[in-house]
């Protein structure tokens, strides 16, 4: 599997902690405690070419959960992925935990075949 690159502000999508007057607006659930913890989540075997063909590129946040799983070996609990995303070498910058940002984007990232529950 060819690696992930780090993930870039490629203004796909604004961060809505970017604009503090957004904040309260930005419409993310907070996750129900110790929901999905113990699933497992894997990149998907052609995840890069995947990234290639979508039409438009996805949010930094996004690509961080995919390159934190890309350094994790590919495979990891979400609590696991979490944990790497909170941990100081995270490429994730977000003024908001990472449980909320996994929590956010999991199913989009499922959705289009990216990740694989396994």
């Amino acid at each position: 599997m060819t690696k992930l690159s780090k993930p870039t502000s490629n203004g796909a999508t604004v961060t809505p902690t970017a604009d503090p007057k957004s904040l309260a607006k930005c419409g993310i659930p907070a996750p129900a405690p110790n929901g999905s913890n113990n699933v497992k989540l894997k990149l998907a075997s052609d995840v890069v070419s995947k990234l290639g063909a979508l039409e438009k590129p996805l949010p930094a946040q996004a690509q961080a959960i995919l390159y934190e799983l890309d350094q994790l070996g590919g495979s990891a609990t979400q609590s696991d992925l979490i944990d790497r995303l909170d941990s100081e070498a995270s490429t994730l910058s977000t003024t908001q935990g990472a449980k909320r940002i996994v929590t956010f984007y999991r199913k989009g990232l499922l959705a289009k075949g990216l990740l694989v529950r396994g």
